[in-house]
């Protein structure tokens, strides 16, 4: 019969904890993954948002001459939607508050205020693409109201179809308002922030455009915390219902 061989009991020694340490790193794993598909979520409702606030901000030029300042308060209340949170948070909720007819007014008021500062940052722009200059050239009269400034005229679309030497446009042509709108996202993960920040700082083969940094960058948000950001640009073209005013391009 032969000796029945001895049982060692060092192996299931080393392997101790060894389930713990798997179980914490699948977990950090998920848990960013999560944070990741949510914060994808947040970014294409803001993508969203944004667009109609581009949208809403060249109607308000459109029917302002270009005044840039309407242009932007009108960008900031479509964008105050983003921003019901900070409102709830003016409005001395403890997060378990919704909004609701009581409050209503102050939330909107303190988003739309929330959402004006996130407008004011200097990472963020509204840029006029047309009408240009040249455009003044070919088609500026003089302001019936007074002023220095020159004005394309709204009305007589039809039948002037002139094609302008400087701009080469027509007059119509002349009066639709394009805009450019860079919005710098803030990212609401600060995981996920941090980790798009790191891919791009330490990826020298696809370097962000140099005028993103300052939104990549950490940087201040209007209510005192530092956060990264995503660059969200949006184009919208309206045509002018008010003579374009020079003064405002």
């Amino acid at each position: 019969m032969s000796a029945r061989r001895p049982v060692s009991t060092w192996a299931p020694r080393r392997q101790d904890g060894a389930a713990s340490v798997e179980f914490f790193v699948i977990f950090l794993v998920a848990i960013t993954l999560i944070m990741a598909v949510l914060q994808m979520g947040m970014f294409m409702v803001a993508k969203n948002t944004v667009n109609l606030a581009t949208f809403a901000a060249a109607r308000a030029g459109a029917a302002s001459g270009g005044d840039k300042g309407e242009m932007k308060k009108a960008f900031a209340k479509a964008l105050s939607g983003l921003y019901v949170a900070k409102g709830l948070r003016l409005a001395g909720s403890n997060g378990l508050t919704d909004v609701s007819g009581g409050n209503f007014q102050q939330v909107i008021s303190g988003s739309t205020a929330y959402s004006y500062a996130v407008a004011s940052m200097p990472t963020n722009e509204i840029k006029i693409l047309n009408p240009t200059r040249k455009a003044f050239t070919d088609f500026g009269v003089p302001n019936p109201n007074g002023g220095k400034a020159r004005i394309i005229p709204a009305t007589g679309l039809l039948t002037d179809t002139a094609v302008g030497a400087a701009s080469q446009q027509t007059r119509a042509d002349a009066l639709l308002l394009k805009i450019r709108v860079r919005h710098c996202y803030e990212i609401a993960m600060p995981l996920i922030g941090k980790a798009i920040w790191a891919v791009y700082a330490e990826n020298p083969l696809f370097p962000p455009p140099v005028e993103n940094l300052p939104c990549m960058l950490e940087h201040p948000l209007p209510d005192g915390r530092m956060g990264h950001g995503v660059m969200i640009e949006s184009e919208a073209v309206v045509r002018m219902t008010a003579p374009a005013i020079e003064s405002n391009f």
